[in-house]
């Protein structure tokens, strides 16, 4: 039986390796996409949303429009305002009307 690791590392191509617990969210931007974190720089990558979803989605992300994945971890219902969700930084993401449920859910699994 193996141990989890205190911070899951996420390799996203060859050369790069973000930790999946300092990623507030991800925003896509045409053929590349932007990686916001907590203290850190933002870091953009030539690689498309779809292709790295999935990674994304074992780590406790959630697509939540179809320019953004947020990390579970940093939003919590209290930021969530009708259709927007707001981060850290002053972002303010307008969420998805067929995702708006799933997210809701998911936050309240949190608590």
């Amino acid at each position: 039986m193996t141990t989890p690791l205190p911070n899951p590392v996420i390799f996203l191509n060859k050369r790069t390796m973000v930790y999946a617990n300092e990623i507030t969210l991800v925003e896509a931007d045409v053929n590349y996409i932007k990686i916001h974190f907590e203290e850190k720089a933002p870091l953009m990558i030539a690689v498309t949303l779809k292709k790295i979803e999935s990674l994304f989605e074992e780590h406790g992300f959630l697509r939540i429009h179809k320019k953004f994945l947020i990390n579970l971890s940093y939003a919590n219902s209290a930021l969530l305002k009708n259709e927007t969700i707001n981060f850290p930084g002053n972002v303010s993401i307008k969420v998805s009307r067929r995702k708006r449920s799933t997210l809701r859910k998911n936050l309240k699994k949190q608590k």
